[in-house]
């Protein structure tokens, strides 16, 4: 053929030979998120890298196929450098993305799709932590470099061998053939729907599924996660009968209607290292309160990363997506949220984050369900409390944070989100020797905002506002483990949610009730005996019919119960068959029903009281 083919099939075996390298570093550097890594995990991988680079290749079938042998010498010069540049960008798409999840995975324990990796790339503390992350994986840029130069030299040497020949029946029967076979590979096979993530999952298992996928695949595949038809796994009726009743309760409520509420988002205080209950506690202070509180054991959080986790607790609305709800097609709907509902109350509203306000898009967000005043570093009147990577201090906000609670007007409902517990885990110089270190770097970062939740406890415990305050305490995710024994799927979800009041007593749940951060909304609602929204996916705590306890992992959603001594995951996946015991089988009905409910409303917009009139 005019084109060398062996060049450009050269450069597909080596971006192949890179990604597999690129696989084995990620489970080198990530070995403790998985088990039992089995030669079978690279095999599956190297067939999620074939399907990866079959998709990239199509184009390039645009610019080497036997009609380019009839143009003159510059176009097919043009045709040459244009099939380079697309090799050169290639390279650069797998390469780059699959050494980026080498060293973000253990954040997120999820290979990143095109929102999420969009919004790094976009980020207002992208910059400030890019330095801190060089420093740590410095021998990543190495191991990028090492790959993509040799690619590189690959591409240079493809060279222009097009000349004038006659179009014969076996260069077209071979151009066919080739077409065909990179379309069946990039369909994953002849099988009626094209491979996909969530296969990843069936041919190993939900907690191995990284290992298979590469990160280039889950962009490919995320570019457009807008679910686009009605779902109909259930038709109306056994719908209804399928999604539980919220009217049915035990309290009207329990708390005066005037009652200011105060969330604290806690950053990666997971139930592994935080609470009464866990293996080894960092937080002495906030156990104490959570024995005071209603305090939910076995909670859960509806997501893996922080922008999951802000619309799920002020709004119930989950991210059961491939990406964030925020970052999702879905982020402009109407939504019911706390904030909203306590303004045609009364209530003053605002949010409180140490980081740049623009932030994981908390501002916009925050605004649009309600927020009336946000203030972030920018707002913070002290620029020397930056602690040089994410935002203010723990020690600094939260007493900010309280002062500004003193001058708000009454009834007022507020949150805070801290971030001092979040990577690189920095410790204030005064607070090195208070801290208690544990297995690892996390855990002193969870007990220096422990002393700082304890100081600001202390300090506002005597003025009005705090005596007349619900304060709602949850962590927004598990923070990244390395730790063998939290490597199951109920750990990486599990994190202490409770509500406190310093003045009222509380009534405590029953023994191993399931909570989630969606439920938080219509349970805060119950307390202050105020009505709850039409639309409605989380199940208020005293609500005698309780929805799912659900998050989505890789593609499958995964519905958490208690055992009698555990939280156990049932999972299922659309279009995916499994064996279920009979219970099984209720449960994966029910989470199934949800699932149709939660879709079909955000296709259709109809997650608000003003878009169900």
């Amino acid at each position: 053929m005019s084109f060398k083919i062996s060049r450009v099939l050269q450069v597909f075996f080596g971006l192949l030979a890179g990604m597999s390298i690129l696989r084995l570093a990620f489970v080198w550097q990530n070995a403790a998120y998985f088990k039992n890594i089995g030669a079978s995990l690279y095999l599956y991988g190297f067939y999620f890298d074939l399907i990866t680079l079959a998709l990239l290749g199509l184009p390039l079938l645009l610019l080497y196929n036997p009609l380019i042998s009839k143009f003159n010498a510059t176009w097919r010069s043009i045709f040459l450098w244009c099939s380079k540049l697309y090799l050169l960008l290639v390279s650069l798409f797998v390469l780059v993305l699959n050494s980026w999840d080498v060293a973000y995975y253990s954040y997120t324990q999820k290979r990143s799709g095109f929102s999420y990796f969009m919004h790094i790339l976009t980020g207002t503390e992208t910059s400030s932590l890019a330095g801190e992350f060089l420093a740590e994986f410095w021998w990543l840029p190495l191991l990028f470099l090492s790959l993509l130069i040799p690619i590189c030299r690959l591409i240079f040497l493809v060279r222009n061998d097009f000349s004038e020949r006659q179009l014969t029946k076996q260069i077209w029967f071979w151009f066919f053939s080739l077409f065909i076979l990179v379309v069946i590979l990039a369909r994953g096979g002849v099988q009626l729907r094209p491979i996909g993530i969530i296969d990843a999952t069936a041919l190993s298992s939900l907690e191995q599924a990284p290992v298979v996928l590469n990160t280039a695949f889950t962009v490919l595949k995320t570019s457009d996660s807008g679910q686009s038809k009605l779902l109909r796994f259930h038709h109306d009726n056994s719908l209804k009968q399928l999604l539980p009743d919220h009217s049915k309760k035990s309290v009207t409520h329990v708390l005066p209607k005037a009652t200011n509420v105060v969330i604290l988002v806690l950053e990666s205080f997971g139930s592994n290292y935080v609470g009464p209950s866990a293996p080894q506690s960092f937080t002495p202070f906030l156990d104490s309160l959570l024995d005071k509180s209603l305090f939910f054991e076995y909670a859960i959080a509806n997501g893996r990363t922080s922008m999951d986790a802000v619309p799920a607790i002020l709004a119930g609305m989950p991210s059961w997506l491939p990406e964030s709800y925020i970052l999702s097609p879905y982020c402009g709907n109407q939504v019911n949220s706390l904030p909203q509902i306590l303004k045609k109350q009364g209530y003053t509203t605002s949010f409180y984050h140490g980081a740049k306000e623009g932030s994981m898009n908390f501002q916009s967000f925050t605004k649009a369900i309600g927020i009336e005043t946000y203030k972030g570093l920018e707002s913070y009147p002290n620029q020397a409390h930056f602690d040089g990577n994410w935002g203010v201090w723990d020690h600094n906000m939260l007493p900010y944070f309280g002062e500004e609670l003193t001058r708000q007007k009454q009834p007022f409902f507020s949150a805070l989100f801290t971030l001092s517990s979040h990577h690189p885990y920095e410790i204030p110089g005064q607070f090195k020797s208070k801290v208690r270190s544990g297995p690892e770097p996390l855990c002193r970062s969870i007990s220096y905002t422990d002393l700082a939740l304890k100081a600001f406890f202390e300090r506002f415990k005597n003025q009005k506002w705090f005596q007349n305050t619900l304060f709602v305490i949850t962590a927004d995710h598990v923070g990244p483990t390395r730790q063998k024994q939290f490597q199951t799927l109920d750990w990486r979800y599990r994190i202490p949610i409770a509500f406190y009041h310093p003045s009222i007593e509380v009534p405590k749940p029953a023994k191993g009730a399931v909570f989630q951060q969606i439920d938080i909304l219509p349970t805060v609602l119950d307390m202050l005996g105020l009505a709850k929204p039409k639309f409605q996916l989380g199940s208020s705590c005293f609500e005698h019919e309780q929805g799912q306890k659900m998050a989505f992992d890789n593609g499958n959603l995964l519905s958490f119960i208690y055992n009698g001594t555990n939280l156990v995951p049932i999972a299922w996946t659309p279009g995916v068959k499994r064996s279920y015991t009979p219970s099984q089988q209720q449960i994966s009905a029910r989470t199934s029903a949800l699932y149709q409910f939660y879709m079909n409303s955000l296709l259709l917009n109809r997650c608000s009281n003003q878009t169900l009139r």
